[in-house]
């Protein structure tokens, strides 16, 4: 019995850490989606099309889209970049990735509701912006309530962006300088 019990036991934590790694936000991504994934990857991991709005856009010369998507039941806010591998033929690349869902954390615990400090302190070895948001569209006026903290990787290509209201973690952006892909 006792055997049975510790069975039970040790599916019941692996398959409670697997979920977990669905969640997990790094330098690298979202869980298993990944920064530098293309299109063709992505809707290949989620079983489904990824609908972009401007990808062959030449007349207006967009290089970047964006999607919103369901990722493991969380809402997640993909950006797109092209990413050319011969002349006139390119596909499309994540560049970031957003969300504010709660069920998302760091290895080191950061995730929505957690303190300013606390976002600060996880990742002291890394270079750290805590920039005020502002409460116009002629950035002359500077939010009391709103900031983001940038925390950058060694390359200073890679970063996790954290959305802050009244110092609360409201939402994060793990994103990628283009070049870091090619």
């Amino acid at each position: 019995m006792k055997k049975i019990f510790f069975l039970i036991l040790i599916a019941f934590t692996t398959t409670a850490a697997a979920q977990n790694n669905n969640y997990t936000i790094s330098m690298d991504g979202l869980g298993a989606i990944k920064l530098g994934m293309t299109q063709a990857e992505l809707e290949k991991l989620l079983g489904n099309k990824i609908p972009l709005t401007n990808p062959w856009d030449s007349v207006s010369g967009s290089w970047q889209d964006s999607a919103k998507i369901k990722y493991k039941n969380i809402s997640v806010l993909l950006d797109f970049q092209r990413n050319y591998f011969a002349e006139d033929t390119f596909n499309m690349i994540i560049i970031g990735i957003q969300t504010s869902s709660p069920l998302c954390k760091t290895t080191a615990g950061i995730g929505i509701g957690v303190d300013k400090l606390k976002v600060i302190a996880a990742y002291e070895e890394n270079d750290v912006y805590v920039l005020p948001d502002y409460e116009d569209d002629s950035y002359t006026s500077r939010s009391k309530t709103k900031a983001t903290i940038n925390v950058k990787d060694e390359s200073g290509k890679r970063m996790i962006v954290f959305y802050m209201k009244n110092k609360k973690v409201v939402g994060c952006k793990i994103k990628t300088s283009f070049s870091d892909e090619e």
